[in-house]
């Protein structure tokens, strides 16, 4: 088997059609049952373009938005928000990874990427995530990577409800850079 000739590099406008592409089609895998029927099969489409475009059109100074493509391919996405919490520093908003691509470490490099990005603007800070605490496959991930459990919340989700999540978080990223 090849393996896949993936760079990693900062978005650009050309990329925001595809990141809300994938972004809606992976909250439909991964949030069924967690959202309304109603919103994953007919508003995510439209609600995750908005988001992108605004996004895109009125960048707030600190955020990043990092793709991994392979040719013209968009295989994953990050966006983080740099040093953005005075405690626990950098904010990742979004990862998602499209499923053909599932599996091959893509998850790892963007969040290893973030990290350098993250280190290099608040050196002594860590990063943070909120995940749905429906999402398991996800926490194991960021467990695996070392982040730890901070905190339940909940989320209040663009259909209007309200669902359970945790915050995760990195203390430090040194050590996530180097895993």
């Amino acid at each position: 088997m090849v393996e896949p000739m993936i760079e990693i590099n900062i978005a650009t406008t050309d990329d925001m059609a595809a990141i809300a592409a994938l972004h809606a089609s992976s909250w439909q895998a991964i949030y069924r049952g967690l959202l309304s029927d109603k919103y994953l099969s007919h508003d995510i489409f439209p609600d995750r373009r908005n988001i992108w475009q605004q996004r895109f059109a009125a960048p707030k100074i600190h955020q990043r938005i990092l793709v991994a493509c392979e040719g013209e391919s968009l295989c994953g996405f990050i966006c983080v928000y740099l040093d953005n919490h005075q405690e626990w520093g950098t904010l990742i908003e979004n990862l998602h990874i499209n499923q053909g691509y599932q599996g091959l470490g893509l998850g790892k490099q963007l969040l290893q990427s973030a990290a350098k990005l993250s280190h290099q603007q608040a050196p002594n800070k860590g990063m943070y995530l909120e995940v749905l605490a429906g999402n398991q496959a996800a926490q194991k991930f960021y467990q695996k990577l070392g982040a730890f459990n901070t905190k339940a919340q909940q989320w209040q989700a663009p259909d209007g409800s309200k669902v359970d999540e945790f915050v995760y978080r990195w203390q430090s990223v040194p050590p996530l850079i180097d895993k």
